[in-house]
């Protein structure tokens, strides 16, 4: 099943209308597999080890098709100890979609995951 996800179309008022209409036409290039895998591999080569990709979702971001690949923190021995933030992937081009100050946060959500989790 496909999810689009749509909160920054949502209003804020309760009980306000709403209409969406989304038409896309793209060439998906990028599976979800190969989408995480890529998060996976960027994780491990500019971050740090115990994170890895979970289960991308396919969203619209700014009028592009693009794979949301959450971020999760496991390590051994602890196990899952939860998801640090998450990486958008042009489903076109593959191309990471994300900056500095998102690797920064994704690392200051990992450490205070980390910090607050029992040995």
């Amino acid at each position: 099943m496909t999810t689009i996800e749509l909160t920054d179309v949502v209003p804020k008022v309760a009980g306000a209308h709403i209409d969406v209409t989304v038409q896309v036409s793209a060439s998906l290039n990028i599976t979800a597999t190969a989408a995480r895998r890529k998060v996976n591999v960027f994780l491990l080569d500019q971050v740090g080890t115990g994170l890895g990709g979970g289960d991308p979702m396919l969203i619209i971001r700014h009028n592009r098709l693009c794979w949301r690949v959450p971020v999760l923190l496991a390590l051994s021995p602890r196990g899952f100890l939860g998801q640090v933030g998450q990486i958008d992937l042009d489903a076109q081009s593959g191309e990471l979609l994300l900056d500095e100050d998102d690797i920064a946060n994704i690392t200051d959500h990992a450490e205070r995951l980390l910090a607050g989790s029992p040995l």
